[in-house]
């Protein structure tokens, strides 16, 4: 998929956030800014569709009625993704590890903005790392989505540890931060723990089937990792090998999953088969413990 594929794409997609930009302000990554991101707005009696959590028991009490509390959105709510550009995102078997990203960040971005939050970025890889302040408005939207998706090619490997670490230099106020990128880096556990202690933070796991479980071709080859930079020679064809790349695999996303725990940070994985808009607007939507 070239670049011009990916505009189209996003563009055919964009018909799709209305849905996930519901989900995003109604889900517990909405609530999560309650008395944060949302201002107190006034009383109203209690209808049975309501949240009983929600319910102003002093109220209650001293108008012999249910009463519930309302809230007004504060539209001044910033959402900052945090988009992997390293080399190793070019993979992929059926679409790109680089072009899944794309599709997710610009959804999400144009998503929210359609809810009056700004949306801002940082994009890394290699030794580079570019930001965009968060913004408002269609203009600041389509302008963000335009960089996502004619993102240059992947220069050397991640710093996954280094961007979330500017993250936190750039960001003054408390915002809702996406972390899209497949992970292959080191040392980002406590950086990550460290944000998602002042923002509320996501994580997107943009992964490929192949990174799993190899297929079983005859041809052997020398190979550079593009994150690591260290030479290693690849034998599909030969079990063990197999083998080893799907217990490295796995203890990868083990070690993803238990940081993710640890940080008290959701996680949702998207492959190349994935369809971003539908997984995104269950992920984003469904009910967590605060």
């Amino acid at each position: 998929m070239n670049r011009d594929q990916l505009r189209a794409s996003v563009r055919r997609l964009i018909f799709a956030t209305p849905t996930l930009s519901r989900a995003v302000m109604s889900g517990n990554f909405r609530s999560a800014f309650r008395g944060r991101g949302m201002d107190f707005d006034g009383l109203r009696e209690y209808d049975p569709n309501d949240d009983a959590m929600r319910m102003d028991w002093n109220a209650t009490a001293r108008l012999a009625k249910p009463y519930i509390k309302t809230w007004r959105d504060d539209r001044s709510l910033a959402v900052y993704l945090i988009v992997d550009e390293s080399a190793s995102m070019d993979f992929g078997r059926i679409r790109s590890k680089r072009e899944t990203c794309a599709l997710a960040a610009s959804l999400l971005a144009y998503a929210c903005v359609q809810n009056g939050a700004s949306a801002g970025a940082l994009f890394f890889g290699g030794h580079k790392h570019e930001h965009r302040k968060p913004l408002s408005g269609d203009r600041a939207a389509f302008s963000l989505v335009e960089r996502i998706a004619s993102g240059s090619a992947g220069m050397g490997g991640s710093n996954l540890a280094a961007a979330l670490d500017q993250a936190m230099l750039h960001l003054k106020r408390r915002s809702l931060v996406v972390v899209l990128s497949d992970f292959l880096s080191t040392a980002w556990e406590r950086p990550l723990a460290t944000l998602a202690r002042k923002h509320d933070t996501a994580l997107i796991h943009v992964h490929d089937e192949l990174d799993d479980s190899p297929p079983a071709v005859s041809f052997c080859l020398r190979a550079t990792d593009s994150e690591s930079h260290r030479p290693y020679l690849v034998l599909p064809r030969s079990g063990q090998y197999r083998d080893a790349r799907t217990s490295e695999a796995s203890a990868r996303k083990l070690a993803l999953l238990s940081a993710a725990a640890a940080a008290r940070v959701p996680v949702l994985q998207l492959d190349g088969s994935s369809e971003p808009a539908r997984a995104m607007t269950a992920f984003f939507g469904q009910r967590r413990p605060l």
